[in-house]
């Protein structure tokens, strides 16, 4: 038979095994030897998962029915982008950044105001490298 030493285990995970062994009408040692045993059968093996991600939450949720999704045939941008496409202009940019952009998609839908606060200074002393 095999040791097993566990050092720096937390007081209250010895408490509830203690209660747990008296509940079962085991020693200490008994019942974590048990525990052990039945974690080992139970562990899926080393090699890494028996499915996928995507699977499990298939699996998981299959129950509830499902959900039919319409997925639109691709469609490429007749858009030349600069710098990927060889003969599209130079001066092909975006008319405006990103959080306009954002910001004109979902202004019909009423938007939210923010209340941003001014920067504080702060108090930490800015390095210098001489």
């Amino acid at each position: 038979m095999a040791t097993l030493t566990i050092r720096n285990l937390d007081e209250k995970v010895k408490r509830r095994l203690q209660v747990r062994a008296a509940l079962n009408g085991r020693s200490m040692e008994a019942e974590v030897r048990a525990f052990l045993a039945t974690a080992a059968v139970e562990a899926p093996a080393a090699g890494g998962p028996e499915e996928d991600l995507g699977t499990a939450i298939h699996k998981r949720f299959a129950a509830l029915g499902g959900v039919e999704l319409q997925i639109p045939p691709r469609q490429f941008s007749s858009r030349p982008i600069a710098g990927l496409v060889r003969d599209a202009p130079e001066d092909v940019t975006p008319k405006e950044g990103l959080g306009t952009a954002i910001h004109n998609l979902f202004a019909p839908l009423g938007g939210v105001d923010l209340q941003v606060p001014p920067r504080r200074k702060s108090h930490r002393q800015i390095p210098t490298f001489e």
